[in-house]
This record gives structure tokens, C-alpha cells and sequence, in this order.
């Protein structure tokens, strides 16, 4: 039975106007400037932490680009098969080949690929009122990191595992559902947190 106390997805998921945003025909390079821009200390301005963008089209929210995507677009070619007929082949260089150089030349390479190509598609999502079990659950079947969070059938913003983890520490360690409703600090946990998200779930970033 569900306690009264119990927090669900929209209170621990952090708002989509708390993420920076691209478009799809941004270059890797202008992806690379916002990410840069929202993680670091910057004058007058708290860090951001997000090592993540929404990617928009249309204003509408087709996916996200952070580091995983980006080392992914700098993978060499050589490693990255031969596509016929819709089926990936092993080509010669199936063995991983890696010459001094070969980071700057990829690196380089790709600074005006467009951030569409290798953007991770966002087709995952909970409601705002959707309990943090139905949003851990995803998480596993999907083997996911985040969820998007819809309301009224538009982007509210994410949850991520670490948030949830967040909860499940609270209630574990005071064992009982009354403690739902409090908050623990573990300043351990903002340094696993994927995009540097510090303090309390309903700490409030602003926007770098």
C-alpha cells in the first residue's frame, strides 16, 4: 500500500528548464561549448553540473547528447564495421587499431558533425505522478540511467538512478516510510551523481 508520506516522480525529478538546450543541427562543437559552459564554476553564476543537453526540433524534445554520445562520435571508423543491406559487417579492422595521433585527428574530424547523428533518442517515459517504483523499474528493464517525465503529455524533465538511489538510502537506513519526507545528506553521492546534481532533490539549479 502506498504511504501518504511517499514521494513520487515529480518530486525528485529535475525540471527540463534546469537542462541547456540544442537544436539538432547544432555542430558537435557548439554541443561541446554549452556542455563546457554548464559544468564549469563561472563568475556570479552556481554550477550548473549538467553534463547533459536536450536536443529540440520543432520545439519539440527528440532526444539528449552529453559525454557517452560524444566519446561514442569520436569512436575511429575502422571500428565501426561496414553497413550492407541494413546488416553491420566485420571489416579489417575488427581488431581495435589505436596509433599515437589517431584521439586529435577523430577529435577534430567531428567538431562539424551535426548533433542529430549522434544524439540518444529520448523514447522513455513516466508521468509526473507516476510512482519512483514504476521509474526504478524502467530503469532496470530499460537499462537506463534516466527517464523522461511527461505531464498533460509534454516534457516536465528527468529522473535519474541516482535520485531514486537517494530515496532508497533514506528509507533503508531510518527504516520506515515516515522518513520519506526527510532528507539525508551524503556528500559522498554528489561525486557518483552522472551530471554533478548537488545536495537535496529539491535543490533548484540556475541556468548557465
Amino acid at each position: 500500500m502506498e504511504s501518504p508520506c511517499e514521494k513520487k516522480v515529480k518530486d525528485i525529478m529535475i525540471p527540463i528548464y534546469d537542462y541547456p538546450t540544442v537544436s539538432g543541427e547544432a555542430t558537435l562543437k557548439d554541443a561541446v561549448k554549452i556542455l563546457m559552459s554548464s559544468s564549469n564554476l563561472q563568475k556570479n553564476k552556481p554550477r550548473t553540473g549538467r553534463q547533459c543537453i536536450f536536443v529540440v526540433e520543432d520545439n519539440e524534445l527528440v532526444g539528449t547528447f552529453g559525454i557517452p554520445e560524444l566519446l561514442v562520435a569520436i569512436e575511429p571508423q575502422h571500428l565501426k564495421g561496414t553497413v550492407f543491406g541494413g546488416t553491420k559487417a566485420c571489416n579489417t579492422w575488427a581488431t581495435p587499431v589505436f596509433w599515437e595521433g589517431l584521439f586529435t585527428e577523430r577529435c577534430r574530424e567531428v567538431a562539424g558533425r551535426l548533433v542529430r547523428e549522434f544524439m540518444k533518442p529520448v523514447d522513455l517515459f513516466v508521468n509526473v505522478n507516476d510512482t519512483l517504483l514504476k521509474a526504478a523499474y524502467y530503469m532496470t528493464k530499460h537499462k537506463a540511467d534516466t527517464v523522461a517525465v511527461k505531464n498533460n503529455g509534454r516534457l516536465a524533465g528527468m529522473v535519474r538512478s541516482i535520485d531514486i538511489f537517494r530515496e532508497i538510502s533514506t528509507l533503508v537506513m531510518n527504516g520506515d516510510a515516515g522518513a520519506a519526507g526527510k532528507t539525508s545528506t551524503w556528500p559522498w553521492l554528489d561525486k557518483m551523481a552522472p551530471d554533478g546534481y548537488a545536495g537535496s532533490p529539491e535543490h533548484k539549479y540556475s541556468q548557465a
